[in-house]
């Protein structure tokens, strides 16, 4: 009953992140009128107490962006928490599979192409992004088969093979490229600042994908204790693994097109969520997705304020530059509590 309480206090917090990260910018909103915007958008008999240019700010600049966030926000996690799973590897996340390589080499090859062609390229970079995503997965799932079967340590050690010759076409092309690289760069460090017209059907999308994984809840249980447990209470490792991989293969690939890389997302919040919850993926996979929806948007919002406050200007900082400030704390306590045991 307590699990289900801390989930009922996980949706009041994205509540009170979607509220702060709509309020929160170079343009300040006061909160009672930012939510009086929401009830009076969702409810038309509700009278509001706001300006037309407030209500602009926050439905038309603002809420798109935390939307995106939080959809973004939850996929990563969600993809970590899989790949953790099935891995069994408290380390594993797309950056460790090398789809958000991938999907960062798809990105600078058309915005190389845009260069060299025309622009028109720049407006498939979320189609080369999300296919470089994609096909890195089965490049990995290739590389790692061994005799007709696919073996954890393989897989992570195919991922990490695949994660640097891909950054390395990337900064190939970034080379190639010059003074121009600056796009690339930018990109590769993550930013919810672009507004997609395919946002939606792409969310819900990510959103039916959410709840099929919520199905798997009861083998991820079973394969995190191993493969051979697994099998002999009846799971059909190799189907769940192929089925899940590609998933969340395709969430990462959707949102990595969407936003950039963002890193070290798919790393925090599952393993918070690990430490606060236990290894029930009932409960873990709701819990993550509502932390991540989280998560993100605030990470966005801090990247937002600080150069508005700190120089007055309108610029931001990368909100991967923020995931990363948080990100790497946490890894370096992750490498200290696994000396001290295993966490499986």
């Amino acid at each position: 009953m307590r699990k289900y309480i801390n989930v009922l206090i996980l949706i009041i917090i994205v509540f009170v992140s979607v509220v702060l990260s709509s309020s929160i910018g170079a343009v300040n909103v006061p909160f009672n009128k930012t939510i009086n915007i929401f009830l009076s958008t969702i409810f038309k008999n509700i009278n509001g107490n706001y300006t037309d240019v407030q209500r602009n700010i926050i439905i038309g600049i603002r809420l798109p962006r935390v939307f995106l966030g939080m959809i973004v926000g939850a996929s990563l996690s969600i993809s970590g928490l899989v790949f953790q799973a099935l891995l069994k590897n408290p380390l594993a996340d797309p950056y460790t599979l090398g789809i958000s390589a991938g999907a960062s080499f798809g990105a600078g090859i058309a915005i190389f192409l845009s260069y060299v062609i025309g622009a028109t390229f720049r407006a498939f970079l979320p189609i080369f992004a999300f296919f470089g995503g994609v096909s890195t997965i089965f490049l990995v799932y290739f590389l790692a088969r061994v005799k007709g079967r696919v073996q954890v340590l393989t897989i992570i050690l195919a991922g990490v093979v695949v994660s640097y010759i891909f950054s390395s076409g990337v900064v190939l092309i970034m080379s190639l490229l010059g003074d121009k690289s600056h796009e690339i760069i930018f990109w590769l460090m993550g930013s919810l600042a672009g507004y997609h017209s395919h946002l939606i059907p792409l969310s819900l999308a990510i959103i039916i994908f959410m709840l099929v994984i919520l199905f798997f809840y009861r083998d991820l249980d079973l394969m995190s204790l191993g493969d051979d447990q697994a099998k002999s209470l009846g799971v059909n490792t190799d189907f769940v693994r192929i089925v899940l991989f590609s998933i969340t293969s395709l969430i990462t690939s959707i949102s990595v097109s969407l936003t950039g890389t963002i890193g070290f997302v798919g790393l925090i919040v599952p393993h918070s969520m690990r430490l606060i919850f236990g290894p029930k993926h009932k409960i873990l996979i709701p819990s993550s997705i509502l932390v991540g929806a989280s998560f993100l948007p605030l990470s966005d919002c801090i990247a937002r304020t600080i150069p508005s406050l700190l120089f007055q200007t309108g610029m931001e900082i990368p909100v991967g530059v923020i995931t990363s400030l948080f990100g790497a704390p946490f890894f370096i306590f992750l490498l200290i509590r696994g000396k001290k045991r295993y966490w499986f």
